[in-house]
């Protein structure tokens, strides 16, 4: 790519990263999607002015000196593109599933599995402080947003987004929530919600998971897609293990475990939510 190294060298480098990516994360990149992982992988060969053959060799045989190399691989291929208010499903969050949730405890844990850069987690604080107040929903509700990327999760910590990223919020909710950052095209969220999340990496294919308590709510959109299919039911039976009794699962609207082994029930007449009953 950026050395003298041939086309089927970095043909059959790019199949082994896409192999390494499958075993460390459980990202799966099927052969029909490997020209979509060299795109991804061209800005980290750019930046450490390497062919994919010397990155793989470098992932390969590196001596332990590669976690930083191997991190920018995995930050790359599982970047997705994430929003605000993303998918048609926040109606029925804020109609039934969080106020079944809040009726049912005192708190409620929701975790955000796939959080990339925080826009998932900082959506769900903003229904909630609609719904109940933001002093109430800051003491009644802990978010937890996790990645694998330590890039993504960086700007979910920070909390300072680009102005465009406010189209599909309405206009009373910019007022309350964010504040424009003088001199700058960006907006940064307010501690309000900042303080009902918190982010923190985690490997979806790494199990058991590091958590004590269980969660009421539970958000994993638009990642399930990156796994392979025994692996996607893997990870969809573990969620259901974290998940407190009458707890909810919403995936994407463009995913659905109807072909998986699960135990979580399809909540009828909604696309992409499921309960644990």
């Amino acid at each position: 790519m950026l050395s003298g190294t041939s086309i089927q060298e970095d043909a059959a480098a790019l199949k082994a990263i896409a192999e390494w990516l499958n075993r460390q994360t459980g990202i799966f990149y099927p052969e029909r999607k490997l020209d979509t992982l060299k795109h991804k992988l061209f800005k980290v060969c750019l930046d450490n002015r390497m062919s994919l053959h010397e990155l793989h060799d470098l992932l390969q045989n590196g001596n332990g000196n590669t976690g930083g190399l191997a991190l920018q691989i995995v930050a790359a291929a599982s970047t997705n593109h994430t929003a605000f208010f993303r998918e048609d499903i926040w109606g029925s969050f804020r109609e039934e599933i969080l106020p079944d949730a809040l009726n049912r405890n005192g708190r409620v844990r929701i975790w955000s599995a796939a959080a990339s850069s925080g826009e998932e987690a900082y959506t769900i604080a903003m229904v909630a402080a609609e719904l109940i107040g933001a002093t109430e929903a800051g003491r009644r509700l802990a978010i937890l947003g996790t990645d694998i990327s330590f890039r993504t999760l960086k700007t979910a910590e920070d909390a300072v987004y680009p102005k465009d990223r406010l189209k599909n919020i309405p206009e009373s909710y910019v007022q309350r929530y964010f504040t424009r950052l003088p001199g700058r095209e960006e907006v940064r969220i307010n501690d309000c919600l900042r303080s009902m999340c918190l982010f923190r990496r985690l490997n979806l294919k790494k199990r058991p998971y590091p958590f004590k308590n269980r969660f009421g709510i539970i958000f994993c959109r638009n990642v399930l897609y990156y796994f392979a299919q025994e692996e996607r039911e893997r990870i969809v039976n573990a969620l259901y293990d974290f998940a407190e009794p009458g707890g909810w699962l919403i995936v994407s609207v463009t995913e659905s475990l109807g072909s998986m082994k699960t135990r979580w029930k399809r909540v009828a007449g909604k696309t992409g939510i499921y309960r644990k009953l």
